[in-house]
């Protein structure tokens, strides 16, 4: 009697483990990031401004910690340009060339562009998801570099969040690999990763602003 119990347990255990897990692509990617503490990678970024199909490449590296805290760290040529800092109710963005800081009272879409570390549950808060694998072909054209063999997925804001139309996740391996943002002039923004690291060792100090003190400051 007791085995049959324990028998019957593991096939209910077994049905439920299989049925809570989502076939829908996009799902399945999302949800291999839910409840990431930390993350990081370097990354080579694309704008590409619509009207006039300028391009401006920048590479850097980025830093994550759950649930809202990003470090962003771009530089040009060797030298570090500009910092972005996201900490969920703010955003501060330093500009060392021009020693100029300029502090967002909210985190706008700068605060959305690592979306896809908070998990399925979260985004679906936000986004509708959809798979737009079928639409690479035509997502080239436009100037955003997809691997071959790589998934793409489609994030549309539920509620308008400010300066931001989509986000677009390439993924291969079941991995984020690039990050496109698309802003309400459908400019294109894309971050490609690399030297990814899943819940790294990060210190949450690193998240505070710093810049020297005869940086001008504008705040709006």
């Amino acid at each position: 009697m007791m085995r049959r119990v324990f028998l019957i347990s593991l096939i209910i255990l077994f049905v439920i483990t299989v049925l809570g897990k989502s076939e829908n692509p996009a799902e399945k990617l999302l949800e291999r990031y839910t409840g990431m503490k930390t993350f990081s990678a370097d990354f080579d970024r694309v704008f590409t401004q619509r009207i006039t199909g300028n391009k401006i490449k920048d590479n850097g590296k980025i830093f994550y910690m759950a649930p809202d805290q990003i470090k962003m760290d771009t530089y040009s040529e060797g030298k570090l340009t500009e910092q972005t800092f996201v900490d969920g109710e703010s955003t501060t963005f330093i500009y060392h060339t021009k020693k100029n800081v300029m502090i967002r009272k909210s985190a706008g879409e700068a605060g959305e562009y690592l979306a896809f570390l908070r998990g399925l549950d979260e985004v679906r808060k936000k986004f509708n998801i959809e798979d737009s694998t079928p639409s690479i072909p035509k997502a080239r054209k436009t100037g955003i570099e997809i691997r071959e063999g790589a998934e793409l997925f489609k994030l549309t804001p539920i509620e308008p969040i400010t300066n931001l139309r989509y986000i677009f996740l390439s993924s291969v391996n079941n991995e984020v690999d690039s990050v496109i943002i698309i802003d309400q002039l459908r400019n294109i923004n894309q971050f490609k990763f690399s030297n990814i690291k899943n819940n790294p060792d990060i210190k949450k100090e690193i998240f505070k602003a710093s810049y020297p003190s005869d940086y001008e400051v504008s705040r709006f």
